[in-house]
């Protein structure tokens, strides 16, 4: 990047079971010089409960966002675990323009036919309701993956548990810019529920092949020493696909961000920007 053109915009994807403000230690801790934009995904925290859920269509809500805020500008994406996929998608072109390089952290790539199995029945269920918040807290925590990883009442995640659970009569309703906004009617709260919605689970295993294959900037991929959902030798079974993309590479040798599990951005985000720093189309920025 020459020393006159703007820097990128910094899109932050979260993943299944957590919001937008799952990336505020990392975006406290960060020195990038551009927009940083962290969207609710389709599903997720603020944003509207749809009824199809696809990594596609997450791509498409992001690509609009992009297109109708930062009409042409450049962007790179990081995305964590689901949206990490949603990152991939982006960078297939098929949404809108490409970002300028694509890094996931986290992203499962192995999926047993059990799990399989059970994505139908989990995405037909009604919200799990708690009597108290405190309950709600521990389930959003266990669902974004962050049960046992950070303390609840740690001030980093603060908006993240606030965006994360709602009371069961919470109503969604829209401000004139047609923007999602959570209202909550007057009185003690009937109870809680996670601010996700179960049907988000659809999303199911990833097409890595075929998203690698459509990827139109470098892609690059990371996890935790510890991360429960993936480890170094699932990227190789990407081998055959990184073979034939020189875009894609380096999937096949993951970045391992030492000590943590899958929350990397959470657990140690100066791991995460030191690991940004030497990336095409991230390093300019910071």
């Amino acid at each position: 990047m020459s020393a006159t053109a703007d820097p990128p915009v910094l899109v932050l994807l979260h993943g299944l079971g957590a919001n937008q403000f799952v990336w505020d230690p990392l975006i406290g801790s960060l020195p990038w010089d551009g927009a940083i934009v962290a969207p609710d995904l389709r599903g997720h925290g603020g944003a509207e409960w749809r009824g199809r859920y696809s990594f596609g269509a997450m791509a498409a809500d992001v690509a609009e966002m992009l297109a109708d805020e930062y009409a042409d500008d450049p962007y790179v994406v990081l995305g964590h675990s689901m949206g990490g996929i949603v990152g991939l998608a982006l960078a297939s072109g098929w949404f809108g323009a490409p970002p300028l390089a694509a890094a996931t952290i986290g992203v499962k790539l192995r999926w047993s036919d059990e799990e399989i199995g059970r994505i139908d029945d989990l995405a037909s269920r009604p919200p799990r309701e708690f009597p108290d918040r405190a309950d709600a807290v521990e389930w959003f925590m266990k669902l974004a993956g962050l049960h046992g990883v950070i303390a609840p009442d740690d001030e980093r995640i603060e908006e993240a548990i606030d965006a994360g659970v709602m009371r069961t009569d919470t109503e969604l309703r829209f401000t004139d810019d047609g923007e999602p906004m959570r209202i909550d009617p007057p009185g003690p709260a009937p109870g809680w529920c996670v601010a996700q919605d179960p049907a988000t689970v659809e999303v199911g295993p990833p097409d890595m092949t075929g998203l690698l294959a459509a990827a139109k900037c470098p892609v690059v991929m990371a996890l935790g020493e510890h991360d429960p959902l993936v480890a170094v030798d699932h990227h190789h079974d990407l081998a055959a696909a990184a073979s034939s993309k020189p875009l894609a590479a380096g999937v096949t040798t993951p970045f391992v961000f030492a000590g943590v599990g899958h929350n990397a951005m959470v657990e140690d985000p100066q791991q995460v920007i030191d690991w940004l720093a030497t990336l095409p189309g991230f390093a300019d920025a910071l």
